[in-house]
Formats: structure tokens, sequence, C-alpha cells
């Protein structure tokens, strides 16, 4: 597994109060990782609902935090802590084998893992180049091996 990959932990959401502050929407369960960040260094103040108030270096009012707006954040995947045993990140997912748990076929490869709001979702791109989406629950994705690079699943009727 290459360790030089970006991950996205987070975004700037916009700028708070006239100070510089920004607000951030973590991705990650540890926020503290929003301070290893190459891109911005970031110190971080405390919580606000689900945002994270923070302070950029060299940001010092709303102007400047307004332009931030949107910024993604990654950090390399080398500085994420090790995944404990039969857990991974969806980050690993990408690129893996999915395979029909029924039929045992090739249904295609993870090409993201997503959330609208409703829950987690696997993008599978088909053999074909059709793409489609699996609930990425128990019962829809009964096991992960990323050691072997696949992932079993058990798509949707008609799919």
């Amino acid at each position: 597994m290459s360790t030089d990959k970006k991950i996205l932990i987070g975004k700037i959401a916009s700028a708070h109060g006239v100070k510089g502050l920004v607000k951030i929407l973590p991705y990650c369960d540890d926020v503290y990782l929003l301070e290893e960040v190459e891109s911005h260094a970031i110190s971080l103040k405390n919580a606000l609902g689900k945002y994270i108030l923070a302070e950029v270096e060299g940001i010092s009012d709303k102007t400047a935090a307004d332009a931030l707006r949107g910024t993604e954040l990654h950090i390399e995947r080398s500085a994420l802590p090790p995944a404990d045993d039969g857990e991974f990140y969806y980050e690993d997912l990408i690129g893996l084998k999915a395979v029909n748990q029924k039929t045992g076929s090739d249904a295609g490869l993870i090409k993201a893992v997503l959330n609208f709001g409703a829950g987690d979702l696997l993008e599978i791109r088909a053999n074909n180049g059709s793409e489609y989406l699996v609930p990425f629950t128990d019962e829809n994705v009964p096991s992960v091996d990323i050691e072997s690079g696949v992932v079993h699943i058990l798509p949707l009727e008609g799919l």
C-alpha cells in the first residue's frame, strides 16, 4: 500500500467573526490531525457544533478568512495512525475489486466511498464502464478483505 497518498480530512467551511478565525468541517474522528495539514499552519481553538473553530497562520481578518472558504485540508496517508486489526480507512477501499457474493462474479472496482447524509455508499465502476452505488452496510457488504484486495457485495436488485 502506498503511503504517499493525500487524504482529505476536512474542509474550511467559512469565516467566523472578524479576527480571521475559520470554521472547519472535520472528516476525521481525531480532529487534532487537522493541525498536521501541510498546506496551512492551523491551531485548533474549540468545537462549535459539528465544526471546529481554528486559527490559520497569516490570516488575521474576515476578508482573508472568507477567501479560504471551501479549501480542502489534506494530510499524507503515512501521518494517519495505523488501523487496528480488522479495521481500515475508507481510502483503503478505493481501487479494490468488488465481487458479487451470490454469484462469485466480478462486479467491478470501487471508485469511491460517498456519504450524502443518509449513510455510506460504495461507488462501483462495473467492467462495462457503468457506475452504480451499493449501501455500505453489513447486509450489502458482508466482507472486506483489504489484504487480498476484495470486497464482497450483494448488489441491489436489478444491478
